[in-house]
């Protein structure tokens, strides 16, 4: 077995930590589409259209909000908590809306 260096040490406990984070998201995830799919029963009962456009706004918006979450007034982060760019967080939010929907639709 090669023995690794402290900083190699470090690095690897540094991408389990991610690989952590990543599967739970992953489940996260899952539980979404999960409640994504009992919303559309639901929608369906009611006789509600499955695409509810202002829903999704209100979810892309409420994930913008939440990149800039942990900032203080001069913009830099409080807490250890780090900015979450705006951008990336409405592709994310319209990423999953547009599977979501996607598997709503084919079922």
């Amino acid at each position: 077995m090669v023995e690794m260096s402290s900083g190699e040490e470090r690095l690897e406990e540094i991408r389990k930590r991610i690989d952590e984070i990543d599967n739970a998201i992953a489940d996260l995830l899952s539980k979404r589409m999960q409640y994504a799919e009992d919303a559309k029963e639901m929608k369906v009962r009611l006789k509600k259209p499955i695409v509810d456009q202002q829903r999704e706004k209100e979810v892309v918006e409420k994930w913008c909000v939440r990149a800039s979450r942990g900032m203080d007034k001069s913009g830099s982060s409080e807490g250890g908590k780090h900015n979450l760019n705006e951008e990336m967080m409405r592709k994310i939010a319209e990423l999953i809306i547009e599977y979501t929907l996607k598997k709503e639709m084919e079922e």
